[in-house]
């Protein structure tokens, strides 16, 4: 959201860079259709038509040229808050949920804590599932039923089960991952009532579905997709992409013709990575991006932990204990884990700092939450169903006796920027001057030539 729709002169900027012209050429283009010149000096005086006809001019939507508010450093929302955001979804004809949201950002995507209300007795109806891919926690106080299809087996009809152990019930009850458009629906498994924390975030597919792709290129790729891995489609189309042939990856890397055509044809054919690598050093690619991948999943893609195989994992991780929540690789940015705190005798503490951010749901106990903003610190004292979300690389910890559920996602910074980080030349200094860029790209303004209205 823009604030008071006012031009950020960053963006302003990198677009004028992006379309290699300046200030001086812009208002030439202006001319006529505003009443005044632009500049980097009155750039908080224009109006929202000005800014319009600006976007026009450089053919880009007005909201990247807006300012947006200032991701925060963390967000504190009490149990009371809380809720306050909830509200009962009807389904089957019954009040089957209620949903709470719990604290994000702007504009981000945030867990849900939904009270799980269709009785034991009646089969709950199915949902249509989604595009985003999500984790799922069961909270109690009671086991839950979950149900994955129409058809009920094991692996589509489970009790989604809570740890009533007291020695471990830190680690509050099972978890699952769910793959895009998994059918989902939950039932109480007693009298008693349920709860689930459910993270579904935002998918990377999102943008690739629904601007970059026209009909026709959406059309034709799904067209390719016929049971080869995609992996080797994307790797197939590297190659013809940048002009080479198999017979000449055949000649070059001396791997033989009939396997390479092999591998691009069937699963069942294989090039070792030594080979991949060869095929990807002609081609200038990278190699990470085209080697065959295994996903630990059941026939419907999700991956079930019960409790017992989040204790396994349990382990010491600087002053907590910590055991893992569901994850899987096919979506490396969705993780978590249980979190248990025994700080009772350090006064502050600021041992965690993530490269994502996270959120944290209070499970029990009585804690303090601290936080470092720059040099200042801050104290906040938790208690159950509160909740809290820490921005990416932010210093902070927990005190007290008590217990925490801990998720992560790429809101904040994904796995695929990360990837665009570690290949970035000069990263500090391309990170400092992109942060604050107000440096046109070239050319003295007075001595550029008017450019074509096209670009």
């Amino acid at each position: 959201m823009g604030i008071k729709n006012q031009i950020d002169e960053v963006k302003l900027n990198h677009w004028l860079n992006i379309r290699k012209t300046t200030f001086e050429v812009l208002n030439d283009y202006l001319a006529g259709k505003i009443n005044s010149k632009i500049s980097k000096n009155n750039l908080k005086e224009l109006d929202q038509f000005s800014i319009e006809k600006i976007a026009e001019v450089l053919r880009i939507p007005t909201s990247y040229l807006l300012k947006e508010e200032d991701v925060p450093v963390f967000l504190f929302q009490t149990k009371e808050e809380i809720e306050k955001t909830r509200r009962p979804i009807c389904r089957g004809g019954i009040h089957f949920y209620n949903y709470y949201t719990l604290p994000t950002p702007h504009a981000y995507v945030a867990p849900v804590l939904i009270d799980i209300l269709c009785p034991k007795d009646k089969l709950p109806v199915l949902n249509h599932g989604h595009l985003e891919p999500a984790v799922t926690i069961s909270l109690g106080p009671n086991d839950i039923y979950a149900r994955f299809a129409k058809k009920l087996n094991k692996t589509t009809w489970l009790k989604f089960k809570i740890n009533k152990d007291k020695k471990s019930d830190w680690v509050v009850g099972s978890s699952y991952y769910e793959p895009s458009y998994c059918l989902h629906t939950y039932s109480r498994a007693t009298n008693g009532p349920g709860r689930i924390l459910s993270y579904t975030t935002r998918s990377n597919l999102e943008n690739l579905l629904g601007k970059k792709f026209n009909n026709n290129s959406f059309n034709n790729f799904v067209k390719i997709i016929n049971g080869l891995k995609i992996n080797r489609y994307f790797f197939k189309l590297d190659i013809m992409g940048k002009g080479y042939s198999f017979k000449e990856i055949s000649k070059k890397t001396k791997i033989e013709l009939k396997k390479i055509k092999n591998y691009f044809k069937k699963n069942s054919s294989f090039l070792s990575n030594k080979e991949i690598n060869k095929i990807c050093s002609i081609i200038n690619s990278d190699p990470n991006l085209y080697a065959d991948r295994k996903f630990t999943e059941d026939s419907i893609g999700k991956l079930y932990f019960d409790t017992k195989e989040s204790l396994k994992t349990k382990r010491k991780f600087k002053s907590y204990t910590v055991a893992s929540i569901a994850n899987s690789a096919r979506y490396a940015d969705l993780f978590g884990y249980f979190l248990k705190v025994e700080n009772l005798n350090r006064k502050r503490i600021f041992d965690l700092m993530d490269s994502t951010c996270a959120h944290y749901l209070v499970t029990g106990g009585k804690m303090k939450f601290h936080i470092l903003e720059g040099e200042k610190g801050k104290i906040i004292e938790l208690k159950k169903d509160d909740a809290i979300w820490v921005s990416a690389f932010t210093k902070h910890g927990f005190t007290g006796l008590g217990s925490l559920i801990k998720l992560c996602d790429g809101q904040n910074i994904n796995y695929l920027e990360k990837q665009e980080l570690m290949k970035t030349f000069n990263l500090k200094y391309t990170l400092k001057r992109g942060r604050e860029d107000k440096q046109t790209w070239g050319y003295e303004e007075k001595m550029e030539n008017k450019i074509d209205a096209t670009f």
